[in-house]
């Protein structure tokens, strides 16, 4: 029970890895908030399964990119939890356009959601623990191709290399005050993001999945393990440091 009497804030825990991330987190003894955009059906799933467990939780509805509703989201994670502990950056916004096609418009949605909200939740998150004095732990989940470019993801890539340099720059100014910030870097997983492919287009994915060392593309709970490494005291001296969680696909 490595989260024991911990609380935590996982964005986007309804789906794909911040799902399993919530659950993760709940059978290690944490407390959990998650927020959903859609489907409502989903995150009370997850809220069922956690209180199942003894734990309380509760799913906040709301977009991301409505950054006027983060002070709002962040007051009623606290209203359920007492306190928040961790943060989990987890909910982003994954569209592939043509860079000639892209517009300011679809552009700054993903910056919004993919960059401007973690920031935000960031900087409310290190508030209050600085207020009160308190350690805490931020899990950035960003994307091995904020290091990797591939076509029609110029906006997508640029957000996660911008989140990649929020970790690597707010740890080294936290560190001080027991505020651990990291990040975590997935490589071609099986989410709700990119149903298209492995559903509807199994011949693409498994091309895609060809380049991966390890030989197949990575599923949601291949990320847990390290985000509870990283929310826990087991990785107490780890600030500013990203784990690559790919297969090997990131070593081609």
């Amino acid at each position: 029970m490595r989260l024991s009497n911990r609380c935590a804030l996982v964005t986007g825990g309804s789906s794909g890895i911040g799902r399993a991330i919530a659950l993760g987190f709940a059978a290690e003894g944490a407390r959990v908030v998650i927020t959903y955009r859609r489907r409502a059906s989903d995150a009370a799933e997850v809220v069922e399964a956690i209180r199942a467990a003894g734990l309380e939780s509760a799913a906040v509805q709301v977009d991301l990119g409505d950054l006027d509703r983060l002070e709002e989201l962040y007051r009623r994670a606290h209203e359920v939890l007492g306190s928040i502990d961790v943060l989990v950056n987890n909910a982003a916004e994954i569209t592939r356009t043509a860079f000639a096609d892209l517009t300011l418009e679809e552009l700054e949605r993903v910056m919004r959601t993919n960059f401007t909200a973690p920031f935000l939740l960031t900087q409310l998150f290190c508030r209050e623990r600085l207020a009160e004095g308190l350690p805490g732990s931020v899990v950035n989940i960003s994307s091995i191709s904020a290091d990797s470019a591939i076509s029609r993801m110029a906006h997508y890539q640029s957000s996660k290399a911008a989140l990649a340099m929020l970790t690597r720059s707010v740890a080294y100014e936290m560190a001080p005050h027991g505020i651990r910030v990291n990040s975590i870097s997935p490589g071609l997983t099986s989410t709700g993001a990119n149903r298209d492919q492995w559903e509807g287009n199994p011949e693409l994915w498994a091309e895609r999945s060809r380049h991966i060392p390890a030989g197949r593309a990575g599923l949601p709970e291949d990320h847990v393990g390290a985000a509870i490494f990283l929310a826990s005291d087991e990785s107490a001296w780890m600030t500013g440091a990203n784990l690559v969680i790919d297969g090997g696909q990131s070593t081609v």
